[in-house]
């Protein structure tokens, strides 16, 4: 008997030994499989914040372009209200001048800019009166 109970003796001895053996095998196992997991989760969290910054960029440039292109609207009806408020005043300032003076201006200017009367006269003949009309042919 105690041949046989050397035997089952070896046996457990082996089989405790290669329990442990799976055991270690199947935590490297298991180990390999959470790192390999783990960078894949890093991978795909990392694709994620690529592309979400890349959204946020393009989003970002159409926000610049828009901006932009209301900031030129508005310097442009700046520009636009501007020049109405320097015609405004430059008419009032011409009407408010004598007659006189008035048709002396247009002469000079006419003259100075190197234009002829017949074209302001074509150009304006209905807001010109005929006083200014005969001054800037004489």
């Amino acid at each position: 008997m105690e041949n046989f109970e050397k035997i089952i003796e070896h046996i457990k001895i082996q089989s405790e030994k290669e329990c442990r053996d799976i055991a270690i095998k199947a935590n490297q196992d298991t180990e390999n499989v959470r790192i390999e997991y783990s960078k894949k989760e890093q991978d795909a969290y990392l694709s994620c914040i690529e592309e979400g910054t890349k959204k946020i960029e393009e989003r970002a440039e159409k926000l610049a372009t828009f901006a932009t292109e209301e900031a030129n609207k508005m310097t442009h009806a700046t520009q636009q209200d501007m020049f109405d408020e320097v015609l405004d005043l430059t008419a009032r300032k011409l009407s408010a001048l004598p007659t006189k003076k008035y048709t002396e201006l247009l002469k000079k200017l006419g003259v100075d800019v190197g234009c002829k009367p017949e074209y302001l006269v074509e150009q304006y003949r209905d807001d010109l009166e005929k006083t200014v009309i005969n001054a800037l042919f004489n």
